[in-house]
This record gives C-alpha cells, sequence and structure tokens, in this order.
C-alpha cells in the first residue's frame, strides 16, 4: 500500500502554471501601459504649454503695436507744436505792459484826483491794438498778448466803474476834477450832514471796487512780465515800476 500511495502521488496532476503573454514587437515598441499614460500626459503638457507660449507672443505684439502708435501719436503732435511755434525771437514794437503801466494808478487813485492823469478813448485805442496782436500772434506770442488784453479790459472796467462813482460825487454837488468843479446837489432839501455822509459812502465804495481792480491787474502784471522777459527789443516795464497797494503805504 505504500507503494501504491505512492504511485498515486507522483501521478498527481501538477498545479497549473501561470503563462506570461507575450508582448507583441509593437509593445515592446512602444512600451507598456504606463509608458503610453506618461507619454500622452507629456505631450498634452506640451501642447498646453506651446499653446499658452503662442498667447502670450500675441498678447506681446498687440501691446507693442499699441505702444508704437503711441510713440507715433506723441511724436506727430510734437511735431505739429514745434511747426506752430516759431522760437522766443524778440519781438517788434513797445511791450503791452509798457503801454498800460500809464493807465494803472491814475485809474485806481481815489476820486479826489478825478480824471487827472489818464484818457479813457486812449486806453480803448491801446486795449483795441492789443486786442488785435494778440489774434494774430503765433502760438508761442499768443499767452503774452492775451494776458496784456485781459489786464486791459480789467482797466477799462475800473474806469467806467470809477466815472460812475465820480457821477455820483457830481450829482451831491461835489467838485470833480475833470467833471465838474462842484455846485448844488441834485437834491435841494439835503442836508450838510447828510451830504458828507453820501460823499464818504462814495469814497468807501470806490475805494473797496478799486482794491480788487488792483489785485487783479496786479497778479496779470507780474504775469506779463514774466512772459515778456527777453521777447520784445525795447525791453519791457521793470518789475519794480509795478503799481503800489494802497493799503501797504
Amino acid at each position: 500500500m505504500i507503494f501504491d500511495d505512492v504511485n498515486r502521488s507522483s501521478s498527481a496532476p501538477e498545479p497549473p502554471r501561470r503563462r506570461r503573454r507575450r508582448r507583441s514587437p509593437r509593445e515592446h515598441a512602444s512600451g507598456g501601459p504606463e509608458h503610453r499614460r506618461s507619454r500622452s500626459n507629456f505631450e498634452k503638457a506640451s501642447r498646453l504649454s506651446q499653446s499658452t507660449a503662442d498667447r502670450g507672443d500675441r498678447s506681446t505684439a498687440a501691446w507693442l503695436w499699441m505702444l508704437g502708435l503711441l510713440v507715433v501719436i506723441t511724436a506727430g503732435f510734437a511735431f505739429y507744436l514745434q511747426q506752430q511755434k516759431t522760437g522766443r525771437t524778440p519781438l517788434p514794437g513797445e511791450a503791452p505792459s509798457e503801454r498800460l503801466l500809464a493807465f494803472v494808478d491814475p485809474i485806481l487813485a481815489p476820486l479826489e484826483t478825478g480824471t487827472d492823469g489818464y484818457d479813457a478813448a486812449k486806453l480803448d485805442v491801446v486795449t483795441a491794438q492789443i486786442q488785435t496782436d494778440a489774434a494774430g500772434a503765433n502760438l508761442d506770442d499768443r499767452e503774452v498778448y492775451g494776458t496784456a488784453a485781459t489786464m486791459a479790459s480789467i482797466l477799462q472796467e475800473a474806469a467806467q466803474d470809477r466815472t460812475r462813482h465820480m457821477q455820483r460825487l457830481v450829482d451831491l454837488g461835489s467838485p470833480v476834477i475833470g467833471l465838474s468843479e462842484g455846485g448844488a446837489p441834485k437834491n435841494p432839501s439835503m442836508t450838510e450832514a447828510q451830504k458828507q455822509h453820501l460823499e464818504l459812502a462814495v469814497g468807501v465804495s470806490w475805494q473797496r471796487n478799486s482794491g480788487t481792480y488792483r489785485d487783479r491787474v496786479e497778479e496779470l502784471w507780474y504775469r506779463l512780465l514774466r512772459l515778456e522777459e527777453g521777447r520784445f527789443q525795447g525791453g519791457s516795464a521793470s518789475a519794480a515800476m509795478a503799481p503800489p497797494n494802497p493799503s501797504n503805504q
């Protein structure tokens, strides 16, 4: 029986062996599934990187194009301004500050001086000439004449306001140089105290108004002197000749 058992054991079938699948030549060439997956991910990443790079290149090219366009526009505008300007060459004729200086103090003086020291008609002529010069000036000179024209207009306004105040004094019977030597007031029932009170009110009103005119004129005056510096053959009025402010005296 021992031999029978041995025979049976030896004749028992062997357990099946796991057979390994042979790779085809194509699989050997391309690698396994893991290799294929890694290669696929790499190709996708490469394509994505290439697409991002292309978009970045297009964006950079667009910005460069816009920058170039801005440079061209800026250069063209600068060339236009250069063409408009003829250079800071000396200008012929008398400087506007010289023409206007003679009117400042007499017009803004107290009412007691009357019309002495200025001629309103002459101021109108000077103002018209400056306005004509401003209209015909180029871009580089227009600011000079424009500032002078504004200053002249303020002086005209001040002269008209001064005339109205002087006329009030005449109506009160007060003497005003250049308009009247005084006389009876238009209101005969007015007492001397009332007359003095009204004269004082007129004087205060003009003092307030003339101070406002002077502030505006002096601001334009110093600006005009800076603009005229070295521009006129005969020179411009000196800053030391600027009209004094009565409040500082």
